[in-house]
């Protein structure tokens, strides 16, 4: 398992995972300023093979890329808790709208892929909405 955790961010056809999002197109989603990339450390919540925090270096997205074995996990764990997402797949879900934590779930090919808002802006919204996800998640299937 250890050797798939290394090998993981270069699962994708053509890319590696930090080419499905940019730093850019993030804050753009979520009308955040001071965005940037971390690296992987389950530790502090950096859980994805593609993660990223504010200005006040909090995480705001969590990106995990990972094969269809995964997914399938996913789907079977949380798929039924969740509402299907037109357009993306026909297995794509995300979060109900109100759950506490928001996440947006699709496959392409046998790849999987989870986006997961993280943390709160100032006054108690989400750092992304389920549109503001479903954004991402439809940008970031084009580099599949």
């Amino acid at each position: 398992m250890r050797l798939f955790a290394i090998a993981a961010p270069f699962l994708l056809v053509g890319a590696p995972a930090s080419d499905l999002l940019k730093v850019a197109e993030v804050e753009q989603a979520g009308g955040l300023a001071g965005v940037h990339a971390v690296p992987k450390n389950p530790t502090t919540g950096a859980g994805g093979e593609l993660n990223f925090a504010g200005a006040d270096n909090k995480l705001v997205l969590m990106v995990m890329v990972q094969p269809t074995s995964t997914f399938e996990f996913w789907k079977k764990q949380y798929g039924a808790k969740g509402e299907p997402v037109a357009g993306l797949g026909a297995e794509a879900f995300r979060s109900k709208t109100g759950d506490f934590i928001g996440y947006i779930v699709f496959r392409k090919g046998d790849t999987g892929v989870w986006i997961q808002s993280m943390g709160w802006k100032k006054g108690g919204a989400a750092n992304f909405t389920a549109p503001q996800l479903e954004e991402l998640a439809r940008l970031a299937a084009t580099r599949l």
